[in-house]
């Protein structure tokens, strides 16, 4: 028996190690905001184990907004957050390599009461507008440009815009404090939920504007660095985020599951939500859609100007993750 003892130790001590290597787990510091509909994704992820099933272990630091997240990133808290290209881009031309790849394609849209007299753009002359953010938000300057090329003159100049945050916006639409808003996909999903209906969205925008593909809103941003010295692990867990969107595009019963996560107030809300956030879900990104965020760059760039771009007219090059 002891020989078989010493035996059984013999093969284990040559053996495990080659097994454990070969399933090798990673780590991966991911920075979230305390709400938001990424942590839908990251709960689908660990209630599936598909960070298991990928051999990556996700330790998620939580920030309260998306500038805290992006000032983690910069001081290597965290590996890896989501934000917009924009920033990438920026942060490229002042040689601080970071690269993205698309999360979400989700857009909002113009919307208003069910029963508004408001039934085109043009009827939001002298209405007071609600925006989300402020007077560089991408959706409203993709409107400005709209507006200019459809009416021949600028939204800015026809009705009053009014900034503020999204959950405040929602807030005044239904009290009759403004006459529509301009807000983000999920609060527009809710409203649309209570009976409010969409005037425009800024997926219809763009198409107006050229725009041949849909383009990412917002999405996962790493630093060059990392993604050299661990690709694997990126590629890892970009796959189980697939993963992760696939059972979501595909399971009513998994949104059943995170109804309490996504705070809908009841399931119509839930339901608006989940439909809005599959018509989201980038199922295709290459050189394709690349060349088309490049042009919408270039909108933005003309109409927010060095507040929202900086110096650069163009895109940054080179700042777009393609796993291979």
């Amino acid at each position: 028996m002891k020989i078989l003892r010493y035996l059984f130790l013999l093969i284990s001590f040559f053996i495990l190690p080659n097994n454990i290597t070969k399933a090798e787990v990673g780590t991966l510091n991911i920075g979230l905001l305390k709400y938001g509909s990424v942590n839908w994704e990251m709960d689908i992820i660990k209630h599936n184990e598909l960070d298991k099933k990928n051999n990556i272990t996700i330790n998620k630091k939580f920030y309260s907004t998306k500038n805290a997240a992006a000032i983690a990133l910069q001081g290597k808290a965290v590996d890896i957050i989501v934000t917009d290209w924009i920033w990438v881009s920026r942060q490229k031309a002042l040689n601080r390599s970071y690269l993205f790849y698309p999360h979400s394609m989700s857009v909002g849209g113009i919307i208003v009461r069910h029963d508004s007299e408001i039934t085109d753009i043009q009827n939001l002359e002298n209405k007071k507008l609600g925006i989300a953010g402020s007077s560089i938000d991408k959706s409203w300057l993709l409107f400005r440009a709209y507006g200019i090329k459809k009416l021949s003159k600028d939204p800015k100049q026809f009705l009053k815009p009014t900034y503020a945050a999204p959950p405040l916006l929602n807030e005044l639409v239904k009290k009759n404090e403004i006459d529509a808003v301009l807000n983000y996909w999920h609060y527009n999903a809710r409203l649309i939920s209570k009976g409010y209906r969409e005037l425009i969205s800024v997926d219809d925008i763009l198409k107006n504007l050229g725009i041949k593909t849909k383009i990412p809103a917002y999405g996962w941003v790493f630093s060059e660095k990392f993604a050299k010295n661990k690709k694997e692990l990126i590629n890892n867990f970009l796959k189980a985020s697939m993963e992760a969107k696939k059972i979501m595009l595909s399971s009513d019963n998994e949104w059943e599951r995170i109804f309490s996560l996504t705070k809908a107030e009841d399931r119509t809300a839930l339901i608006h939500l989940r439909d809005a956030y599959r018509n989201g879900i980038p199922l295709v990104f290459g050189n394709e859609e690349i060349e088309e965020t490049k042009k919408v760059y270039k909108i933005l760039a003309e109409y927010g100007g060095r507040d929202l771009v900086g110096k650069n007219n163009e895109i940054s090059e080179g700042i777009f993750w393609l796993p291979n």
